[in-house]
This record gives C-alpha cells, sequence and structure tokens, in this order.
C-alpha cells in the first residue's frame, strides 16, 4: 500500500498550477458522495472567482440527496465536446481509475495533473498531489489550501466544504474526526455552511425505495465469524421497483453498527454485471488493506472496490479475505 507523508504537502507546488491555470477540468470520483462533489464544487466556485473557466465533472449522476447543493446540477457525465483545458484535478480519488470515463489517458495524459485527496490508499498518480491521510476529509484539504492561497470563502464554497467534512465524518461520529476537523467546521459555519441543513439532506432523509432496499438487504443479512455481509443483485432492486441501479441504502453502515459484527460488507451487482462492494469495519479493524487488494480503497473505517461478476463469485472471492482480517490477519 503507498501511504503518502501526512506532514509534508505541496501547498505552493498545488498553488502556482492554479494561480496559473486558465481552464481547469475538475473531476470527481465515480458514484460520487458528499466529499467528492462538496470539494469539487467549493474549489469550481473558488476558481470562477479567481477568473478561471472550470468545468466540474463525474462519470456518474450525484444522487438527488444531494440536490441542494449550489451547482450539484452543473456536474457533466461526460466531456464538454470540443473543450481544452491546461489543468486537471482529480479530488478525493485514491488512484486514476477511480476518474472513470471522464479521464481518457490519450486526450489528458500530456496535462498536468492535480490530486487532492486524503485517502491513505492513494497511488500519487498526479503531476503535483496534495495527499493528507490525517484529514477527516478531502474537503479539509481543499479549505486548507484555499487558505494558504488567500482567497476569499463565500458562503456557497464554505457550504460545499461543510458538506464533505460532515458526509465523510458522519456528522462527527468517525474516528478520523480530529480537533481540527471540529475547528474547521466552526470556521465554516461562521462563513455561511448551514450544519443543520447539510445534516438533514444529505444523513437524514432518503427516499422511501431505499428503505424497501434497506429492509430487504437486512432479511436476507448472513453473519460468519464477526463478518457480517448482504447481497443485492439486480433482481431484487426491480422486483422491489428501486430506481437507482447502484447503491445499498445504507445497509453496510447499519450491518457495521451490530454488536456481533467487526466488519461488514454490501456486494451490489452493477447493470454491467460488475459487483460494487462496500466495506465498513470496527475501530482496531483495516477495510482499507483488503481493499485495496481488491483493486480498490480508502480508509481502515471505510472502503470500497469493484469486482468483477457474478455476483457469488465476487462473493466467494472476498469473503475468506475479510474472516481474516477480522481475526486480525
Amino acid at each position: 500500500m503507498n501511504t503518502p507523508p501526512p506532514t509534508t504537502l505541496p501547498w505552493e507546488a498545488a498553488a502556482e498550477l492554479l494561480r496559473n491555470a486558465r481552464r481547469v477540468l475538475l473531476i470527481a470520483h465515480v458514484s460520487p458522495d458528499g466529499d467528492a462533489l462538496g470539494s469539487t464544487l467549493a474549489l469550481t466556485f473558488a476558481l470562477r472567482n479567481m477568473g478561471k473557466h472550470a468545468v466540474p465533472t463525474c462519470q456518474d449522476q450525484p444522487h438527488p440527496r444531494f440536490g441542494f447543493l449550489p451547482g450539484v446540477h452543473e456536474v457533466r457525465q461526460a466531456l464538454p465536446p470540443g473543450e481544452h483545458f491546461d489543468l486537471i484535478i482529480a479530488l478525493d480519488s485514491s488512484d486514476i481509475a477511480r476518474l472513470g470515463t471522464i479521464y481518457q489517458p490519450e486526450q489528458h495524459a500530456a496535462l498536468p495533473l492535480l490530486v487532492i485527496d486524503h485517502h491513505i490508499t492513494n497511488t500519487a498518480f498526479g503531476t503535483v498531489n496534495v495527499i493528507d491521510p490525517s484529514a477527516s476529509s478531502t474537503a479539509e484539504i481543499v479549505f486548507a489550501l484555499l487558505k494558504h492561497m488567500g482567497t476569499p470563502i463565500t458562503p456557497e464554497i464554505a457550504n460545499a466544504l461543510l458538506t464533505g467534512v460532515i458526509t465523510d465524518t458522519q456528522a462527527f461520529r468517525t474516528s478520523n474526526t480530529t480537533p481540527q476537523t471540529l475547528a474547521n467546521a466552526v470556521e465554516l459555519m461562521r462563513l455561511g455552511g448551514n450544519l443543520q441543513e447539510i445534516t438533514r439532506q444529505a444523513l437524514v432523509l432518503r427516499p422511501f425505495d431505499s428503505l424497501r432496499l434497506l429492509g430487504a438487504g437486512l432479511a436476507s443479512a448472513q453473519l460468519e465469524e464477526r463478518v457480517a455481509y448482504a447481497v443485492i443483485p439486480q433482481k431484487l432492486r426491480a422486483e422491489l421497483g428501486v430506481r437507482e441501479e447502484r447503491g445499498d441504502g445504507g445497509l453496510v453502515g447499519m450491518l457495521i453498527s451490530a454488536y456481533e459484527v467487526d466488519i461488514a460488507a454490501v456486494f451490489v451487482e452493477l447493470p454491467n454485471g460488475e459487483v460494487e462492494v462496500g466495506l465498513r469495519a470496527q475501530p482496531g479493524f483495516d477495510v482499507a488493506q483488503v481493499a485495496f487488494e481488491m483493486g480498490g480503497g480508502g480508509h481502515p473505517a471505510a472502503a470500497g472496490c469493484t469486482l468483477p461478476g457474478p455476483l457469488r463469485e465476487a462473493v466467494n472471492r472476498l469473503l475468506p479475505r475479510l474472516k481474516q482480517a477480522a481475526r486480525g490477519r
């Protein structure tokens, strides 16, 4: 596993790239969460306020729960036709594959690539890499970078950044919450971030069909050697009338809350036959290493990967490794 040093960050090298760029392509990781979207939108707003042409993109459409974020409907799912850029920024992505179909090597390999991320599994794939695994979220790193540059933090920037902090810490409940995280959240609230509305929209509210999916997943979940797991096949989505083609409705977070569980996994069958795996772990256990071995990444307590199908083969491939991790090996 490639573990970047958390103490020496190339702030000025990153700032110079941002100052010199005129046309910037920002890419959030596939299946974007609140941190990926918040970081991308915040930096987009900041660059535009600096007079830059900034285009936020992501292979996958943002979840409707993030519809409250200003600018989220500007996030494009494909490259703007005919547009050229002089800088690419990858946000909250641990490796280049997480950029999905937006990043096209034949078109983009010659351009400078700025990577901003907090995952311990980051492979440092950029021209300049601002990676801090001690940060609770990529949003915290973007906030620090903007302050380093003396960039004004508008209310819309503050709201986007606070969304990243709130969602990646589950409202300050996860082990990656630090005193600096809390201090940053207070500062962002004073700058215009709406803590209560972000928490309600991003963490509390959910579609009714997600609740049905959650219930069906819990009913079929299994527990083996302190590893809880569940599968969500496409057939189940069709039977329940769930419109979303991916996601687990919060199931993996529910499984890890059981007293008897040290590691939880949910295997979600995608329309293309691949299997998206969400992983969670109790303190003292590490699912980031397991995800990294399978081509994914994340944090010790929360990680993920995508495996080839079929669904049962993906379960059989990963479950023994999760049991090893639960035994501390």
